[in-house]
């Protein structure tokens, strides 16, 4: 029997289910080009990710597919421009953007040549920009893929400091730079970076972290950007990275 033939509610339900029964997306932050770049501005800022496949099956399934992202608050905004508007019909926004906050990844990347002036600015760059969305909860954020492993866990403490304003992150996706892979000091140094980011976090959510034995509720894996997606490094792997494997973000989850 062919789909158009059903009854319109099925058809609707059938968008619906695929709409929520897709894979978790890994939905990425890019800046578009602008003249200038002001410390106390937004910058204009987009998704690049393809929308889920749903949308573009026909227009009933994308239509169904936005309604129903709509109702869950998956569609994301972001506002550009100064920080305040004296009134919101002032305010200008990019497109929109679909985002399930229970299942995506939100990659941040910060170490690729599109990266522009601000995007890691604590006060204005990609994550804090994300916490101003409307249209959805942004602090609601669950997994989120992390650039710029090193230089966040040792020496620029403004990425966690960003980070604790979501208080939902519960799956850290650590990237390896390319370049890296040969390299068993920077990979020792990749591991230490995490632990650390991590405790961090722990830390600003209150959590007890005097017992290593006890498993961090953040679930923690290496990744490397493969055409777009993630490619998972095997537990196994990173944890050789590291001399000091006993330890809360090794334990506590399924390899």
């Amino acid at each position: 029997m062919a789909l158009a033939s059903l009854p319109k509610e099925i058809r609707l339900e059938i968008w619906s289910l695929a709409y929520f029964a897709q894979p978790p997306r890994l939905v990425a932050l890019r800046t578009k080009s602008h003249e200038r770049h002001y410390d106390n501005n937004f910058c204009p800022r987009y998704s690049p990710s393809p929308a889920p496949t749903v949308v573009n099956v026909c227009k009933e399934a994308r239509a169904e597919a936005h309604y129903q992202a709509r109702k869950a608050g998956h569609m994301v905004q972001l506002r550009h421009g100064p920080l305040t508007v004296a009134a919101p019909e002032e305010a200008q926004f990019t497109e929109e953007f679909y985002f399930r906050f229970e299942t995506d990844i939100l990659y941040l990347p910060l170490e690729d040549i599109n990266v522009k002036h601000f995007d890691d600015s604590p006060e204005v760059g990609f994550l804090r920009h994300f916490r101003a969305a409307v249209g959805c909860d942004p602090l609601q954020l669950r997994k989120i893929a992390v650039t710029k492993v090193i230089p966040s866990g040792y020496n620029d403490g403004s990425f966690s400091n960003v980070l604790r304003k979501f208080p939902h992150i519960s799956h850290m996706f650590m990237m390896v730079p390319n370049g890296m892979w040969e390299d068993r000091q920077q990979k020792a140094l990749l591991v230490g970076a995490a632990r650390r980011i991590v405790r961090m976090y722990d830390i600003d959510m209150g959590r007890d972290i005097r017992d290593v034995t006890s498993p961090s509720k953040i679930q923690v894996d290496f990744a490397a950007l493969v055409k777009g997606e993630l490619a998972l490094v095997p537990r196994a792997m990173w944890k050789d990275w590291s001399e000091q494997t006993y330890d809360r973000i090794f334990i506590g989850h399924t390899p």
